[in-house]
């Protein structure tokens, strides 16, 4: 089999904003975000015109998660403090699991990775590492030509808190493969 059904590209956080607690900001999203959820002191509420509204609660680093049919888009909000220092760049295709860890470590802004089949399983390992210790063991991670492949969830707030979990481990947005 050709190792080219294995490859998938992913990349690092979609958008990085800047907030302050006086002023609540709007931003625009993809046409048919369902759902979003935060990690941190933001307050995020989807619009019905295809728009968030952002509300900082306190200082610091929060995310918004915004969940479509196949697709998770990640935010990073900096809250009246520096946005944290990204990776330089120049990130190396991932072939097996030591290539995904320095890639984790030195990945740029908008710069897409390249998975074969030996790193993409590297990645599988890591977001089941990552479930794990979100207490949700029971769920599994595999990933197809397509994208990420949740298996055992027992409902919609589940799926969405596992993908939340895994979300670091996998560099970037989250395309799925069942919806």
């Amino acid at each position: 089999m050709l190792l080219l059904a294995a490859l998938l590209l992913a990349m690092p956080a979609d958008k990085r904003l800047q907030l302050s607690v006086k002023a609540p900001l709007i931003e625009r999203v993809d046409p048919g975000t369902l759902f979003i959820e935060t990690e941190g002191d933001v307050h995020a509420e989807l619009l019905p015109s295809d728009e968030i509204l952002l509300e900082a609660k306190k200082p610091g680093v929060s995310r918004v998660f915004l969940f479509s049919k196949f697709l998770v888009r990640v935010y990073e909000v900096a809250v009246e403090v520096p946005l944290p220092a990204l990776g330089p760049g120049g990130c190396a295709p991932v072939i097996d699991a030591k290539t995904y860890e320095a890639c984790r470590a030195c990945i740029g802004p908008g710069e897409k990775v390249v998975f074969e089949l030996e790193g993409l399983q590297a990645v599988a390992r890591a977001a089941q590492v990552e479930l794990s210790k979100a207490s949700l063991a029971h769920l599994s991670v595999g990933f197809s030509p397509y994208g990420l492949r949740l298996k055992g969830a027992r409902d919609e707030a589940e799926r969405r808190r596992a993908l939340r979990a895994v979300w670091p481990a996998l560099l970037g947005p989250v395309r799925l493969d069942n919806p």
